[in-house]
């Protein structure tokens, strides 16, 4: 989702993924940062950096005037970074010895940083919290290796958002939350007239928009049975029976159902499935709720959401993580403890708060979020190993493959499974 990711940019570009490799090597002298041990958080005073993504630039003047307010020794400055360059950013200030005090990282990247050792470990702030006050997804993704590295201030669950206007036009029933992946297909089938250039359901599968590729794929995979590592994350199974019928269902909306639009092996989610959603050319698309102001912006569009076929849907968010090297670990510390309130998080985040409670709360309660509050107790984390970026990066690689028919669904797993089980043979796992 383009206009900021909703779960944010994995791709790591290939000086961030060389720093990474650099970080992680025994012989690198100098290159990783060294620990800096933290003082008790009630000593804490002096400056504090914070790095968020770009959505939050106007919200930034809100948190810093009510951080200061309960914390007056401490001057906070929070930078609202573009999501592109990013993790670049992250990974060469943190190798230099110059990182931000806390970074708000997506938690599909905090494996990968803490198994590199750019993260300090946090579970003293954790111990002080009640895990089960928190979405599971989010909180569960921001561990390593049973180490709390992250706490995390949003969570993300995913739905099927539907055109009510195209559906009346179908004389279809709206979709409903106890929808089946077949039932999707079908109405997709109905909805599709390519003389109108009118297609039954967007997604997303361009290389350069990683995570939200992994949207409609991973709900088909889950849906089916299927998964992408198994229980201790240990070895791949997406080349299994069930992954494959997966992989197979997901690949037959383009390429046998012909339901979603030409191009769609090169589509990004906020780039070209919104859009064609606004302009009344899609039924439907499966995202998240960052898409609800963009939608509600749209003159004249009538639409609506269910929870995705079969419910499992990708639990995201992201978590505020202090890197090595911080030179004020111990006000970072007071910042994530002050954001742990339930209150503090409904009105000082932009995206859906991590802390359940808050969910109960203005804006966090209003009816558009209904949908994607209820898809958090069904949400499902993408496996927290140190090589998932190289993971999901293979996964949508081959996916694209399938899809313009350089492999079946059969090869494909089986290309999927030996490039994987090699990354997950790495030490830094």
């Amino acid at each position: 989702m383009r206009t900021i990711t909703r779960r944010g940019l994995t791709v790591v570009s290939a000086a961030a993924a060389a720093a990474l490799l650099l970080a992680g090597c025994s012989g690198g002298g100098n290159t990783t940062p060294k620990h800096t041990p933290s003082a008790a958080p009630s000593d804490a005073s002096g400056d504090l950096t914070l790095w968020v993504g770009s959505w939050w630039s106007t919200q930034v003047p809100t948190v810093v005037k009510a951080f200061e307010a309960d914390h007056p020794k401490i001057k906070l400055t929070i930078d609202a970074i573009p999501i592109d360059g990013y993790q670049d950013k992250f990974t060469s200030s943190t190798l230099g010895g110059n990182p931000p005090d806390l970074v708000d990282l997506d938690v599909s990247w905090l494996s990968t940083y803490a198994g590199q050792k750019l993260l300090q470990p946090v579970n003293d702030v954790a111990a002080k919290l009640d895990p089960k006050a928190y979405a599971p997804g989010p909180w569960n993704s921001s561990k390593y290796k049973g180490v709390q590295y992250g706490i995390p201030d949003r969570s993300a669950s995913i739905a099927l958002f539907y055109n009510k206007t195209l559906f009346q036009q179908a004389g279809l029933a709206e979709p409903t939350n106890d929808w089946k992946w077949s039932d999707m297909v079908s109405d997709a089938e109905k909805l599709t007239d390519p003389s109108k250039k009118q297609y039954g359901l967007g997604m997303a599968a361009d290389l350069s928009d990683p995570q939200n590729a992994m949207d409609t794929l991973a709900v088909s995979i889950w849906s089916h049975g299927g998964d992408f590592l198994n229980k201790d994350n240990t070895k791949a199974v997406i080349d299994s029976k069930a992954s494959v019928a997966g992989l197979t269902a997901w690949a037959d909306l383009y390429t046998k159902d012909k339901v979603t639009p030409p191009g769609t092996p090169n589509f990004a989610t906020t780039r070209d499935v919104v859009p064609l959603f606004q302009a009344g050319q899609l039924g439907m698309f499966i995202g998240g709720s960052n898409n609800n102001p963009t939608l509600d912006s749209t003159k004249g569009l009538q639409w609506g959401t269910v929870m995705v076929p079969g419910k499992t849907n990708i639990s995201g968010g992201y978590t505020m993580a202090v890197p090595v090297g911080a030179k004020n670990p111990a006000a970072a510390k007071v910042f994530l403890q002050w954001l742990a309130n339930p209150d503090t998080q409904a009105k000082m985040v932009v995206r859906t708060p991590a802390l359940l409670a808050s969910l109960n709360m203005a804006p966090w309660n209003g009816p558009e979020f209904t949908t994607f509050n209820d898809a958090t107790k069904y949400a499902k984390s993408l496996p927290p190993v140190a090589s998932w970026t190289q993971i999901q990066n293979i996964i949508i690689t081959d996916a694209q493959k399938i899809l313009v028919g350089q492999f079946t669904p059969a090869q494909a797993g089986k290309d999927m499974a030996t490039q994987i089980n090699a990354q997950l043979a790495k030490k830094s796992n």
